[in-house]
């Protein structure tokens, strides 16, 4: 699950404080030009609206405060300044406004929160990772097939930054068997970041885009179960997983034939792992197993934070310890989506873009390529949170059916996860940079060909083959 720990892009927080202020400046003089600069005939609630969207839009690009207080400045001001009936005759109710902080997606999230944290306390990750590693014997394509298929799925279920700090030191056995100059150091090293990333679309809790897509749709009606989720993003991460997988062995061909290394790491079952281990397994079942009882995913998703709590396997501590700024960084997001909707404000962006004569085909290819590209410089959470209220609407204002805006969403969200040419574009790839075994022109041009390929295969395959699963399993 991606932990945009220092908040989804690795910016600077060596910027000097003049420079902040800048920003945060002329974010603000944008949202207040932006006030003045829609026609005089919009509604106030969705003039309003577009003032925090156009400021909000800009902190959250150039980072000029956390992102997830930017989530926070866009609730209070959606409460204060749109919502207040004292205001201006309430478009939206407050009420509704602080709804997004107890949205079913943010404790879905929660619950994904804590069963990793658990799982990384216990060390059952290195352990299962180093149990794994074992099956893959000594060749090199195999342990690199290996890395990537263990990497992968370890960063469906906990975060993507955590995972590939995990990685980075289980693979180190195997860099420190090769020459300095083989070429294959690099392709183990991008391997981990690149897994871990596309290892994030195969569950709704993999990454926080997946979040944001699946409360939008919620909000709108057009709920993706779980289970729905997992049956067409699962191909297609493991698809992109041999694709990657054939590309790094071509472009860093190994030197040696075999590797002769053995990952030391002892497995021991203490209780609290039996209570993670039996926890972890009754969850995902419940998750995967959704249409048959019908608990949505967000209450399963409250089975482990309350097991795992009351049997002390995650303390006081650790629950502190919860990515708690990723969950206000999604839930600015789902009252910024909330607002665009209940003031209007989506229709004005409808009637004003070129929208007239575009099929649902080229919006939607329109959209994965603004979510790749976007999110290569500002960020996955950030370009999901932008891109997907107007797609949505778009979709809404061309007549696309149900399945269509699921479709949409679910392009939209996955894409961004293939966003990975720079070291900035996610966590992941900032700490395979910062081993030194890779340069800058390595991935940007291994991470930028897989964002084309896979903006390529997701346009031409995706709605075809995610509307017949979303028919299929209803």
């Amino acid at each position: 699950m991606t932990q945009p720990s220092p908040d989804e892009t690795v910016t600077a927080n060596t910027r000097p404080v003049w420079f902040h202020l800048a920003l945060t400046s002329l974010s603000l003089l944008v949202g207040a030009a932006t006030y003045f600069a829609v026609p005089a005939d919009m509604d106030e609630g969705a003039r309003r609206m577009a003032t925090i969207f156009a400021c909000a839009m800009l902190l959250w690009v150039t980072e000029a405060i956390p992102l997830f207080a930017t989530s926070l400045c866009v609730i209070a001001f959606e409460a204060w300044w749109v919502a207040l009936p004292e205001n201006m005759g309430a478009a939206m109710e407050y009420r509704a406004v602080f709804n997004s902080l107890s949205n079913p997606v943010i404790f879905l999230f929660l619950g994904g929160f804590i069963l990793a944290k658990s799982v990384q306390k216990e060390r059952i990750d290195v352990q299962m990772a180093a149990l794994m590693l074992r099956f893959f014997g000594t060749r090199p394509w195999a342990v690199l097939g290996g890395i990537m298929l263990i990497t992968a799925i370890f960063s469906m279920w906990m975060s993507n930054t955590a995972t590939t700090a995990m990685m980075i030191v289980m693979v180190q056995p195997f860099l420190s068997r090769l020459h300095k100059r083989d070429r294959f150091r690099k392709a183990i090293v991008l391997a981990v970041p690149f897994a871990a990333n596309i290892g994030g679309i195969g569950t709704p809790i993999g990454t926080p885009p997946n979040a944001i897509a699946m409360a939008q749709l919620e909000d709108a009606g057009l709920e993706i179960s779980f289970f729905t989720w997992m049956a067409f993003a699962l191909p297609l991460m493991l698809g992109a997983l041999v694709v990657m997988w054939a590309f790094l062995l071509s472009l860093f061909h190994p030197r040696m034939e075999k590797f002769e290394v053995k990952i030391e790491q002892d497995f021991k079952l203490t209780a609290h792992a039996a209570v993670v281990y039996s926890t972890f397994a009754a969850t995902v079942f419940l998750w995967l197993t959704g249409s048959w009882h019908g608990v949505p995913t967000a209450v399963v998703a409250i089975l482990p934070a309350a097991v795992l709590t009351v049997t002390h396997v995650i303390s006081k501590d650790d629950f502190n310890q919860l990515e708690w700024n990723i969950l206000m960084l999604i839930a600015g997001g789902i009252a910024l989506g909330d607002g665009i909707t209940s003031t209007g404000l989506d229709q004005w962006i409808i009637r004003v873009l070129p929208g007239d004569g575009l099929g649902f085909f080229s919006l939607a290819a329109l959209i994965s390529v603004l979510a790749v590209v976007m999110s290569t410089f500002i960020g996955h959470s950030v370009t999901t949170m932008i891109l997907l209220p107007i797609g949505l609407a778009m979709a809404s204002s061309i007549g696309s059916t149900t399945v269509e805006s699921q479709v949409l969403a679910a392009m939209c969200a996955i894409m961004a996860s293939f966003a990975m040419g720079l070291p900035i574009s996610t966590p992941p790839n900032a700490i395979a940079y910062g081993t030194g075994q890779i340069e800058n022109r390595d991935m940007l041009f291994v991470g930028g060909v897989t964002g084309i390929a896979a903006a390529v295969l997701v346009i031409f395959t995706g709605p075809m083959v995610i509307t017949n699963i979303l028919n299929w399993l209803g």
